[in-house]
């Protein structure tokens, strides 16, 4: 308060002794001004010293509150985590012997894989070798049972029962009559293929028969070829040479082209054991094997050629 009164001196001081009186009637000492504004500055501070109090106050509530929830929380976490480390020791340890269970097992496979694909290797090695072995003798056994079927012809078309009980005598009669020749043939045996006796609705069993010279089987396969169409009792009857049945699905491939190439000018094809085509046209042998290729020559040898057009005429000119 002192020095706010010494402004108030300093210009008492230099206002003189006239001024000094008229400022004593208006204006009121600071004592009195002191003494009007002091009490609600009071009343504020001492507000916001209790203020003040209460905060701290429900701060340090608020710590103490807060440290003693932190401790429970830590605690309670710190045991968790002791039981979360506890599982994962022991799940670590179980995986740990599960992975070297595993190692050794992976070790006994691969050493095992090692050993059957040495296996594998040797055994493909084998099957190739015994794969061509196989092939060699299936191809002799079907050779072996041609060449046992040499002298043996079918005869599709006869009626069931139509070669009662002596079937040698009725083949020989049948074959000197459909084929006029002069004498019987001498067959060794004549029988039925070997399968049950079919319906009556169903075709009959073909007649399968031994000719004892092999020339006169020539000759009766001859006559047929060259007859066509032969015919018993009014029902038309075929002879066929007796093929294996392997052979004889490989030989019926080539049907499609045989008919392509039947009454074509200047064609001549025969059909050659087992199964091979040979073609001769304009003084040219051409063979096949293959049934699909032997039908695209067979098409392609007489197929019509473009015929050229006037614009390609005019064009060469």
């Amino acid at each position: 308060m002192s020095k706010k009164g010494k402004p108030k001196k300093n210009e008492e001081q230099e206002l003189g002794p006239a001024q000094s009186s008229d400022s004593s009637d208006t204006t009121q000492p600071p004592g009195d001004m002191n003494d009007v504004a002091d009490p609600p500055n009071r009343t504020v501070l001492a507000a916001i010293a209790a203020l003040r109090s209460e905060v701290a106050q429900i701060k340090g509530d608020i710590c103490s509150s807060i440290d003693a929830r932190i401790q429970t929380v830590c605690t309670e976490l710190r045991g968790e985590l002791a039981t979360t480390k506890k599982e994962i020791q022991t799940s670590i340890t179980a995986l740990e012997g599960n992975t070297s269970s595993h190692e050794k097992t992976i070790k006994d496979l691969e050493r095992s894989a090692s050993l059957q694909s040495d296996d594998i290797t040797a055994l493909q090695s084998q099957v190739t070798r015994l794969k061509s072995e196989v092939d060699k003798l299936v191809t002799k056994c079907e050779d072996l049972e041609g060449r046992s079927r040499r002298h043996n012809i079918r005869i599709i078309g006869i009626p069931e029962g139509a070669e009662g009980f002596a079937p040698r005598d009725f083949v020989a009669d049948l074959l000197q009559e459909v084929l006029s020749l002069e004498a019987k043939p001498l067959i060794d045996r004549a029988h039925r293929t070997l399968r049950r006796r079919p319906d009556p609705q169903e075709p009959p069993r073909p007649i399968v028969l031994r000719l004892h010279y092999y020339h006169v089987l020539e000759g009766i396969l001859r006559k047929a070829i060259t007859a066509r169409q032969l015919f018993y009792e009014g029902k038309r009857i075929q002879i066929f040479p007796d093929y294996p049945p392997a052979v004889a699905k490989r030989r019926a491939l080539f049907n499609r082209a045989r008919e392509l190439l039947r009454d074509r000018p200047g064609v001549k094809y025969g059909l050659l054991y087992p199964a091979r085509l040979l073609v001769t046209f304009n003084r040219t042998q051409t063979s096949f094997t293959d049934a699909k290729k032997a039908e695209e020559y067979a098409e392609g040898l007489f197929a019509p050629k473009p015929s050229t057009s006037t614009n390609d005429m005019e064009s060469q000119e």
